[in-house]
């Protein structure tokens, strides 16, 4: 590759272009300039030239030839990942472009938990229609990790997971903000209770969480508090899971009250003391063009959800 020249910032805007970056994604992906031709439909020397004019107008340079291979350096896979975003933009873009073509209506997609893939959501996306009777919504379910991924290459508008997404172009803030309630059989022994006390479930069957999740290390903390020793049945990995075993008869768990309270099931559902507060984060893109739509979803979680449970402030 020939050396890299520095350029001013007014030439790099002028030549540079997306050809270019093309190329250079190619040879990274497909680890030579052999085969980055043949996946681009072009000839070897083409990509070579893309590769050398990019080095010049970035003034950066990109490879290295060891033994007879070429090596990205630290500041080509620092350029990768950042293309990464512009290329998922480019796609999204020419899909707006033949919905618009097709006279389709809009699409707002949005990453849920299994534990909210319930009537609860059913009813949200009814009153964010009534709003927005032009906007297609789109739901896809997965844990926690799948939608983070799905958010960063931005393939989701909205997120709800259990954790904070950390990465520098996304916001997460709590939703649904409530306390833990303790789920359990109709025919529990503690199910007349009216509330159920952290101590009253001493030696009482119980479904943790999986023991590196944070949910079990507060559940944890808490039975700690108020020298209590539940007997720990099975643990699981979702709040959707805690309920199915609940329902087998595992034993009884705790949950955040929108798992539980709009899914058809015959468990009891009570208040939990001490109350600990609990809520989803509600993730998104913090530069995007739709912040109107995500604004409105979030709205409309609340004006479901506060329909049935008081506000809790955490």
């Amino acid at each position: 590759m020939n050396k890299p020249t520095k350029v001013s910032r007014e030439k790099m805007c002028d030549i540079f272009n997306i050809r270019q970056i093309e190329a250079f994604r190619a040879v990274i992906k497909h680890g030579s300039v052999s085969r980055a031709a043949n996946y681009l439909f072009v000839t070897q020397s083409a990509v070579s030239k893309l590769i050398s004019a990019l080095e010049e107008d970035t003034g950066l340079a990109l490879f290295e030839r060891r033994s007879g291979r070429l090596q990205p350096t630290s500041a080509a896979l620092k350029l990768y990942e950042h293309s990464d975003r512009i290329f998922t933009e480019l796609s999204q873009l020419g899909r707006e472009i033949k919905l618009l073509k097709d006279d389709c209506p809009r699409i707002f997609s949005i990453g849920l938990l299994p534990a909210l893939a319930s009537q609860y959501s059913a009813e949200v996306c009814k009153v964010f229609r009534e709003k927005h009777p032009n906007i297609h919504l789109s739901l896809i379910v997965g844990n926690s990790a799948m939608i983070k991924d799905l958010l960063i290459s931005r393939k989701l508008d909205v997120g709800i997971v259990s954790t904070p997404i950390n990465h520098p172009d996304f916001v997460s803030e709590p939703v649904l903000k409530s306390s833990l309630v303790c789920i359990l059989p109709q025919d529990h022994q503690l199910a007349d209770r009216e509330m159920i006390h952290a101590q009253d479930l001493h030696q009482i069957e119980f479904i943790d969480y999986n023991p590196n999740d944070l949910s079990s290390a507060v559940q944890s903390k808490l039975f700690d508090q108020f020298g209590c020793n539940p007997k720990l049945t099975i643990d699981a990995t979702t709040a959707s899971l805690v309920i199915n075993l609940v329902e087998s008869g595992f034993g009884v768990g705790m949950v955040h009250p929108a798992s539980a309270y709009w899914r058809k099931t015959s468990l009891c559902i009570k208040p939990f003391f001490p109350q600990t507060p609990v809520s989803y984060c509600f993730c998104h893109d913090q530069g995007l063009h739709n912040s109107y739509l995500i604004r409105s979803y979030l709205e409309c979680m609340n004006e479901v959800y506060y329909q049935v449970f008081p506000r809790v402030e955490m």
